[in-house]
């Protein structure tokens, strides 16, 4: 009877500790750690961090990544990836963190953006490296792009030196990712600021 008893006690005190483990188990990693542990945006992750966002990604400020897949990030002209990270591109060898950086913003805006919030329409928002991205949510799958200024450059939608500038919407491939801090949705593409 007292075996009984105890093994009663036992029982109750798992099941009342269960959703503790569980939550401990299931709770979010930040932005940072998200995308270092996901082979497949690893390369995004180490370039955020490159950048000098790997502060803002393990933050507590939400924010919203648009991640691009590590093959997204192989389409992009060798050259180009040189100059931004040093090596025998136009640069000599330096890294240039400010292009880097701008690189790297773009795909980035503050708050918690979720696929369903902008679903069946367009949405023009501010990226952290300052330029303006272009939600599409009535496209299927749903889009990003980075936004022509008003007045300002159309490399964008144009060809620009070596055709490198003409730039499709990125699609969204994987969506709401959760982390502690934010979220992040996978894209094919690199957006080129």
């Amino acid at each position: 009877m007292m075996l009984n008893r105890r093994m009663m006690i036992a029982a109750a005190a798992g099941v009342l500790a269960s959703p503790a483990i569980l939550r401990a188990q299931t709770t979010p990693r930040d932005l940072a750690a998200t995308l270092a542990e996901n082979p497949d945006l690893a390369k995004f992750g180490n370039l955020a961090e490159r950048a000098g966002f790997g502060d803002r990604l393990k933050g507590t400020q939400p924010l919203t990544v648009f991640a691009p897949t590590s093959a997204a990030f192989d389409l992009v002209p060798t050259s180009l990836m040189q100059d931004l990270l040093g090596g025998t591109g136009s640069m000599g060898g330096s890294p240039d963190v400010v292009r880097l950086a701008a690189l790297v913003g773009i795909h980035i805006i503050e708050g918690t953006y979720t696929v369903a919030m902008f679903k069946d329409r367009l949405e023009d928002v501010v990226s952290l490296n300052g330029g303006v991205v272009h939600l599409d949510g009535r496209a299927v799958p749903p889009t990003i792009s980075v936004k022509i200024p008003e007045g300002g450059a159309t490399s964008n939608r144009q060809t620009g030196v070596g055709g490198f500038n003409v730039q499709p919407p990125a699609k969204i491939l994987r969506s709401n990712i959760m982390a502690s801090n934010g979220m992040i949705h996978v894209i094919d593409g690199v957006l080129l600021p």
